[in-house]
C-alpha cells in the first residue's frame, strides 16, 4: 500500500509537470470535438456524444474523465457551433472545463476546411482532506479547498473528404488560470484514410501526434476494420504508453456505442487493470447516404 501512495504521488506530479496537461482519450477519432474546435458540424447533422473514461483501474487516485459534447451545423451551412463539457479527476485534483465552439468551413476543390475557435472556463480545485498525511489534525491543510478559476481559448482546422480526415489543433493555447493544470499547450496533429475493399468491408489506418513544450512527441499509431455501418474493431498503439483495443457498434443510423481498452506496456501494469473508455453518439437527423456509410467513420 505504501508503495501504490509513493506511486501515485510521484505520478501526480509527472502528470501536472510534464504528461498529461489535458484529459487522455483513446477515442479521440470518434470524438473529434474533445481536441479540435473546428471538428463542429462534421457530419451535418445535429450530434451529442458523451464519454466516460476509467484509467489506470485499480490505482488509487487514477484519473476519471467524464465529458459531453454536442455540435451542430446552421441555417448558414458554412456556419457550426458546439458545446463542450469535461469534468476531470485525478487524485486531490477536481478540473472542469467548458467551452464554446464556433466553425467557419470552406470549399476547397474535393475537400471541406474548417477553422474553429473555442472560448470558456476552467474551475479548478484542490481538497487536500483526499491526502494521506503525517499528521492527520495539520490545521494549515484540514478542511482546506482551493478554486482556482481561469479562463481558456483555442483553435483548430480540419481538412476532409469523405475518405481522408487531417487535423491540427491547440485546444488550451490561452490559458489564465495561475495554476499548473494545462501550464502547457498541447499541440496535436491527426490524421487518417478509408480505404473500402468492397461495398461491406474497409480499413482506417490513423494517426495523432501530440507535441508539449519540456516533453518527448508522443503518438498514437491506429488501424481500424470497419463491416457495412455497423460494426468495427481495431487495435491502438500509444508511444511508449500502451496497447489498446477498440469497438464500434452502430444499433441504427443515428445511435453508435464505441468501447475501448488501453493496456499498460510500462512498469504501471503491475499495480493497475487497464483503462477503460466508452462513448456513446447519437446524430439528431441521418443524411449520409446509405450507398456510402463510410463517412459515418472519419
Amino acid at each position: 500500500m505504501l508503495k501504490k501512495i509513493y506511486i501515485l504521488l510521484f505520478l501526480l506530479s509527472a502528470t501536472i509537470i510534464n504528461a498529461q496537461h489535458y484529459p487522455t482519450y483513446s477515442q479521440y477519432i470518434i470524438n473529434g470535438l474533445s481536441i479540435n474546435p473546428a471538428y463542429a458540424g462534421r457530419n451535418n447533422v445535429l450530434d451529442v456524444t458523451a464519454a466516460h473514461r476509467r484509467q489506470w483501474v485499480g490505482f488509487n487516485g487514477a484519473p476519471v474523465t467524464t465529458s459531453f459534447n454536442m455540435n451542430t451545423p446552421l441555417k448558414i451551412k458554412s456556419i457550426s457551433v458546439g458545446l463542450s463539457v469535461i469534468d476531470d479527476k485525478i487524485g486531490p485534483f477536481n478540473n472542469q472545463i467548458i467551452n464554446g465552439i464556433y466553425a467557419y468551413r470552406i470549399k476547397f476543390r474535393q475537400f471541406k476546411l474548417s477553422f474553429g475557435i473555442q472560448n470558456g472556463v476552467v474551475i479548478s480545485q484542490v481538497n487536500y482532506d483526499w491526502l494521506l498525511r503525517n499528521q492527520q489534525q495539520d490545521v494549515l491543510i484540514n478542511g482546506q479547498r482551493i478554486v482556482n478559476i481561469g479562463f481558456l481559448s483555442g483553435a483548430g482546422a480540419y481538412l476532409h473528404n469523405k475518405n481522408l480526415f487531417v487535423g491540427l489543433s491547440a485546444p488550451y493555447l490561452v490559458n489564465t488560470l495561475n495554476a499548473n493544470f494545462l501550464k502547457e499547450n498541447p499541440i496535436l496533429l491527426t490524421g487518417g484514410y478509408f480505404i473500402g475493399m468492397d461495398r461491406d468491408h474497409g480499413i482506417k489506418p490513423s494517426l495523432l501526434i501530440r507535441y508539449i513544450h519540456n516533453s518527448p512527441v508522443s503518438g498514437d499509431i491506429n488501424l481500424n476494420y470497419y463491416y457495412k455501418s455497423q460494426f468495427g474493431i481495431g487495435v491502438s498503439y500509444r508511444t511508449n504508453n500502451s496497447l489498446i483495443a477498440l469497438t464500434e457498434f452502430g444499433i441504427n443510423n443515428q445511435l453508435r456505442i464505441c468501447y475501448s481498452y488501453d493496456c499498460e506496456l510500462n512498469r504501471l501494469k503491475k499495480y493497475q487493470y487497464g483503462s477503460h473508455e466508452i462513448l456513446l453518439r447519437y446524430y439528431f437527423g441521418y443524411s449520409v447516404n446509405a450507398k456510402n456509410p463510410r463517412s459515418m467513420f472519419l
